[in-house]
């Protein structure tokens, strides 16, 4: 199926590509819920990056445990051209890990736009505290000045 054919298909069957195309990244191992993608995607590129194991979903503090046993969390988000200073990643909740591997996808194609490995206390510096949501948060441009470029690793991971 190709993208302009998409626009002929009615909300409902456009749900149901939606939910084969998730059944079958599931069954590839690509992604482990069915919710959006995005999150499972970038778990799933780290895990290669990192080699080492997925927690299970809704794990505490962090997403895996990485080979030379460091604990990552994985923090990703789409950005596209002209994306606001204010998007965010989604909240750090503690920060009990080694290091986050916070990437950017192209909102449209999920290439990696960039991706950063950041310290546990160099990602708590730079977070705000929002009372509202009782979390920590980042910004995306503040995460693409932090820590240390990781793009390359995470795009030979999606292009395995």
């Amino acid at each position: 199926m190709t993208a302009a054919s998409l626009d002929t298909l009615t909300p409902g069957q456009l749900l149901a590509q939606y939910a084969a195309i998730l059944g079958e990244l599931r069954g590839r191992g690509i992604v482990r819920t069915g919710n959006a993608p995005l999150g499972d995607y970038a778990e799933y590129l780290a895990s290669l990056v990192y080699n080492g194991p997925l927690e299970p979903n809704s794990g505490k503090s962090y997403d895996l445990v990485a080979a030379d046993g460091r604990r990552v969390q994985v923090k990703a988000i789409t950005i596209a051209d002209g994306v606001r200073a204010s998007a965010t990643f989604s909240a750090f909740r503690s920060f009990d890990f080694d290091v986050a591997a916070m990437l950017a996808l192209d909102r449209v194609t999920y290439e990696i736009v960039w991706a950063r490995e950041i310290s546990a206390a160099e990602v708590e510096e730079a977070a705000r505290f929002s009372a509202h949501i009782n979390a920590h948060s980042v910004r995306s441009p503040v995460a693409a000045r932090l820590g240390i470029d990781v793009t390359d690793l995470f795009r030979r991971a999606a292009d395995r």
